[in-house]
């Protein structure tokens, strides 16, 4: 008897694997081929259902949404990937001006910019930042000072603090994730385009790709009354301790927000939503031009003959597929998505849980498809 592909992929999803709650949506030839909810999107006395509608932190899926917005400014001739930032920010520069005056727009979005790694001003502009038990030993960790913080009111503010940054190595010969490096990319977009970021996704990008249950605004997501609280199994807070069941203590953690942050890895979506919005670069006439796209995806980077990075995307290739992916984590969060583009085939793990494997979920559902047909 011939296994239909929603029993096989029942098999191959564990509910085990997800500590409270997720979704998995796999999309193919902009078809939604499988869209489950498994576990809860809130505990105690709200507690709810996750769904495939569920509004949840994303987080650095994110980026691949401000690297597309820069992408449409380069299809339209406003932007060059290989010319250096300081052409369009010319207040950027590092601690060694001559060095950084050479970053370019590419390697900007590939971290490959020569900078160290995360130097924690993109999270802790966070306005609850100071809710995690962390805070203190973060900001001694990167020398970040409470008059620093307060000197941060806009993307420009961002770009300017890196000034301070020392480069690790040279633009172009080492790579590093720098997740702050994607403040720079908005900043980058709106002056170029002389559009605010935060407008131009809600207004233009999201509503082209018909992504009606994502948005950057938190008040919006609280209000809505699918979307999901987020837990971990450590204590962040010192408190919200929900006990689960005798071999697991769950504890609520703080909502992530920062709307300054947003381009770095704080849109809140849903598994549906993310399918449409990989389905947008699959279908036969996406939203930028096929050339724009295999520019996005070409590898700047390459870790092994495998595993690479491109512009807002990972990349892996395995056998005769490639594939499109990128994750994200925060406490509370962990989401991942995959795509085979030359199959139509995206797959999208959400979960409102840190320690929910949405990486080895993605992998196991992308095979079994791929197996499959």
């Amino acid at each position: 008897m011939v296994t239909s592909l929603e029993t096989q992929l029942d098999q191959v999803i564990c509910i085990q694997d997800f500590p409270v709650g997720g979704a998995v949506v796999v999309v193919k030839d902009n078809q939604v081929l499988y869209g489950k909810g498994f576990g809860k999107s809130r505990l105690g006395v709200n507690e709810r259902a996750f769904t495939t509608d569920t509004i949840v932190s994303i987080q650095s899926i994110s980026k691949s949404f401000t690297a597309a917005a820069l992408l449409q400014l380069v299809e339209k001739g406003l932007l060059e990937l290989d010319t250096p930032l300081v052409k369009y920010l010319p207040y950027f520069q590092t601690t060694d001006k001559l060095l950084s005056n050479s970053i370019t727009v590419k390697q900007l979005l590939s971290h490959t910019a020569g900078f160290s790694g995360d130097l924690g001003i993109g999270n802790l502009i966070c306005p609850n930042a100071s809710d995690f038990n962390v805070f203190e030993s973060l900001k001694a960790h990167y020398g970040i000072t409470d008059s620093i913080l307060q000197s941060i009111n806009k993307r420009e503010d961002v770009t300017k603090y890196f000034t301070s940054i020392a480069l690790s190595h040279p633009p172009g010969s080492n790579w590093s994730y720098c997740t702050d490096a994607y403040i720079i990319a908005a900043d980058l977009f709106e002056k170029v385009s002389g559009l605010q970021w935060d407008e131009y996704m809600d207004d233009v990008f999201f509503k082209r790709l018909k992504l009606n249950r994502t948005t950057l605004h938190v008040e919006k997501v609280q209000q809505d009354e699918d979307s999901a609280q987020y837990y971990s199994e450590t204590d962040n807070t010192l408190h919200n301790i929900i006990k689960r069941n005798s071999n697991m203590d769950v504890f609520e953690t703080p909502f992530p927000v920062n709307l300054l942050g947003a381009p770095l890895g704080f849109i809140y979506s849903t598994a549906n939503n993310l399918g449409r919005y990989l389905s947008s670069y699959m279908s036969e006439h996406p939203f930028m031009s096929q050339t724009i796209i295999d520019r996005m995806y070409d590898p700047v980077w390459q870790f092994d003959n495998e595993s690479g990075y491109a512009l807002g995307w990972g990349t892996r290739r395995v056998e005769s597929h490639t594939f499109i992916e990128h994750g994200g984590g925060f406490p509370g969060v962990s989401a991942y998505v995959c795509m085979a583009p030359s199959e139509r085939i995206g797959v999208v793990v959400v979960s409102n849980h840190d320690k929910t494997p949405t990486q080895k979920i993605c992998y196991k559902v992308i095979d079994t498809i791929l197996q499959k047909s």
